[in-house]
């Protein structure tokens, strides 16, 4: 289900809960306030009828009130009632709906309605009440003088009400069955000019593909759709990192693999041509030493390939960094060994620190792995672990012929491997301890020793 679709659906609900609670509550506020509008005029007729009774009785003969009323149809000189429905000369059929008593204090009827029963309408003497009369229901007002001499009976069919009422419900059921479809109706339209910014970046980044990540346009985008366009921006642009620095990679992979590769079919053909044993030999371990450096330079590739942030996931937990460096030491001494190479660790203390535990020994392992192998046989590495202001230092010491301060910052390079090509190797294992030391926030330093020859590589971690 679409947006626009889910949208309308939670408004159409909300509208008919609000429109319907909203019609419920003003059917309720018209019922009571119909109510108390027509028993105000009921009493207000009450009070107009017995002023105008006790004037007349004593100011004028009563007689002539009664002709006035008669003349004016209020009272009929003969008991009786109008039929269901019948109107009166020039009025209206509501009117044989509202009816009045004047009750003398002999319990004689003075005067009465058209509509008005010959009988008491209640015989409650003061206030409000409900009657039945002839099948119908009444609102009735009885109002008694102060003297005690009159008592004025108001009344009013409840039909009267209800009718009003019930046109004002009708009214809003109406309102509500209308303005639901049309609220909808404009709400979809309204939707689909709101959405418009979003399908507009949709086609955005339809039109995008490997070969084009350009960012999207955030131009005159409302703040929701550029969050989301800003969001995008910064994806697309680290695609695009990674797909250069794949490409990158793959062009040097290629470039490097060329050599060793025409190297490796190269010794084949002269061990397959070869016409004594000892050329064939010779050959065929030129052809495994190929492979090695070959092996060498996809596993170095790889492992590049997984410190890129996109593919490598951090855990960092606290490590004995001495524990570490002493295991990886331990792993190398063999190289170590061959080449009679006295390899020492220096630390007092264990050193703990915040870090990853593969790429942390990654870190180790190719720095040392460096030093043991363009030190010369007999030569010494040393590894010291120190804290320093609030840093963790690793230095790597050895006494080789150490790198040229020209070639310090070139040496981080992919495949650089410097003017000493003696020693094998595919020039990728400082571009790992760099992307290392990034990924950490670190350092990483060279220097040369205060005496002799040989190379320092100092590498602190900020303490976390």
């Amino acid at each position: 289900m679409s947006i626009r679709y889910r949208l309308m659906l939670r408004i159409i609900i909300v509208s008919i809960l609000i429109v319907g609670g909203g019609a419920l509550f003003a059917y309720e506020d018209v019922k009571h306030e119909a109510r108390e509008l027509f028993d105000a005029q009921l009493a207000r007729s009450a009070r107009l009828l017995l002023s105008m009774v006790q004037t007349y009785n004593e100011t004028v003969d009563f007689p002539s009130l009664q002709t006035r009323l008669n003349e004016n149809q209020l009272i009929l000189d003969t008991p009786g009632q109008l039929e269901e429905g019948e109107e009166l000369e020039s009025g209206h059929v509501y009117e044989t709906k509202l009816a009045f008593q004047i009750w003398g204090n002999n319990n004689d009827l003075l005067l009465r309605s058209i509509s008005a029963p010959i009988q008491p309408i209640t015989v409650q003497k003061n206030g409000y009440s409900y009657q039945t009369i002839n099948g119908q229901q009444w609102r009735v007002f009885s109002l008694p003088s102060k003297d005690k001499r009159y008592l004025c009976l108001t009344a009013e069919r409840l039909d009267v009400r209800n009718d009003l009422i019930g046109k004002i419900s009708s009214d809003l059921f109406i309102l509500f069955v209308v303005l639901i479809p049309v609220l909808s109706i404009i709400m979809w339209f309204a939707l689909g000019q709101g959405l418009q910014p979003l399908q507009k970046l949709a086609s955005q980044i339809h039109r995008r593909g490997a070969e084009k990540l350009d960012s999207v346009s955030e131009r005159n985008a409302p703040s929701e759709i550029s969050t989301i366009a800003n969001a995008i921006n910064k994806l697309l642009a680290r695609l695009k990192e990674a797909l250069d620095r794949e490409k990158r990679i793959t062009s040097d992979a290629a470039h490097e693999l060329k050599t060793p590769l025409a190297a490796v079919r190269l010794h084949a053909e002269l061990a397959q041509k070869a016409t004594n044993k000892n050329d064939r030999i010779e050959s065929i371990n030129q052809v495994i030493n190929g492979i090695d450096r070959t092996t060498h330079l996809v596993e170095q590739l790889l492992t590049l390939a997984r410190l890129e942030p996109e593919s490598l996931n951090l855990n960092f937990e606290t490590l004995n960094l001495k524990q570490i460096t002493i295991e990886e030491t331990a792993l190398l001494t063999p190289l170590a060994f061959k080449k009679n190479i006295d390899l020492s660790v220096s630390a007092n203390d264990d050193i703990f620190v915040k870090a990853e535990d593969v790429s942390l020994r990654l870190l180790i392992r190719n720095i040392l792995d460096n030093a043991i192998s363009y030190t010369q046989a007999g030569g010494e590495v040393k590894l010291t672990l120190s804290s320093i202001n609030n840093r963790i230092c690793l230095s790597i010491e050895d006494n080789g012929p150490g790198i040229p301060p020209d070639d310090r910052k070139r040496v981080f390079e992919r495949f650089y491997r410097g003017q000493n090509h003696e020693t094998q190797g595919c020039g990728i294992g400082l571009s790992i301890v760099t992307r290392i030391v990034e990924l950490y926030n670190a350092t990483l330093e060279m220097n040369e020793p205060e005496t002799g020859t040989g190379l320092i590589v100092t590498v602190c971690i900020p303490v976390v």
